[in-house]
């Protein structure tokens, strides 16, 4: 699985070089393009700084196997099905919110309620331990990988062509606030910690599982920064949101928390150097 997922990304970044110019879309705000190897050196770095730097994620895994991969077909059918009606009844409003709402959120909600009701305590699908112990500063070793990716990710956005409107800071910030708790925070909940967590225990593996969420999670992009050309936009989207993805899953694993996947997506939905 993991094998298969390399290979697709790998010949996604072929697809981009050779039929794109190696250059891809990065906002459905506008038709600008940068160098795929913007997204692709960011991610790098904080791979691996991730790879350096102690885990200090406590166990938040998927007990019992059976309930996990009830929960996890089914969460990941919901992510297809998100990717398939967006991009057949397109990105506009209310249609987005609409279905974004009732899929990756209310669709998981009633899920983890049915098994809730259904099922012991022990059985719910997911257990959370507490955190054990730690020294020396550890719950934030998270930090370093992030603050590796936002200086990278900052300093290459200074190149890429101004996209944006005119509005007041009331509306800008209003505007933030918005998107930061539909895309950030709900994405990051449905894709890393729903969906992953469930295909971790599903597939016995820890880059498989990220590899699942990356592409299904990159594949809804489509609606939004397609260009109807398939295999163009499918490139697009797996050479760009899918090498960011391996970096957000891996954050994830290694450390199982929320706040440095909410600061990274939110940076990323909202860079402050083009917003203001």
């Amino acid at each position: 699985m993991a094998a298969a997922g390399i290979g697709i990304l790998l010949v996604a970044a072929i697809t981009v070089i050779t039929l794109g110019e190696g250059q891809i879309r990065y906002t459905a705000d506008s038709t600008n393009t940068i160098p795929i190897w913007h997204p692709w050196f960011a991610a790098a770095v904080g791979i691996g700084l991730l790879l350096i730097t102690p885990t200090t994620g406590f166990d938040r895994s998927c007990t019992p196997p059976g309930g996990c991969a009830a929960d996890g077909f089914v969460l990941l059918a919901l992510a297809l099905a998100f990717t398939i009606a967006l991009t057949l009844l397109g990105p506009s409003e209310p249609a987005y919110t609409a279905l974004k709402s009732g899929l990756l959120l209310l669709g998981p909600l009633l899920l983890f309620a049915a098994r809730r009701r259904f099922a012991r305590v022990t059985r719910t699908g997911v257990t959370e331990a507490s955190p054990p112990p730690t020294a020396n500063g550890a719950p934030w070793w998270p930090l370093l990988p992030v603050l590796g990716w936002i200086v990278t990710y900052l300093a290459l956005s200074l190149t890429h062509a101004e996209a944006g409107y005119e509005a007041d800071m009331l509306t800008v910030v209003a505007a933030a606030l918005l998107v930061f708790l539909l895309n950030a925070v709900l994405e990051e909940f449905f894709y890393r910690r729903w969906l992953q967590t469930r295909w971790e225990a599903i597939l016995g593996g820890v880059w498989p599982a990220i590899i699942v969420s990356s592409l299904t999670w990159a594949s809804w992009h489509i609606a939004v920064q397609g260009t109807g050309d398939w295999i163009v936009d499918l490139a697009n989207v797996f050479a760009n949101q899918g090498i960011t993805g391996l970096f957000l899953g891996l954050l994830w694993r290694r450390h199982r928390v929320m706040w440095p996947l909410l600061l990274v997506h939110g940076l990323m939905n909202a860079n402050p150097l083009t917003l203001f």
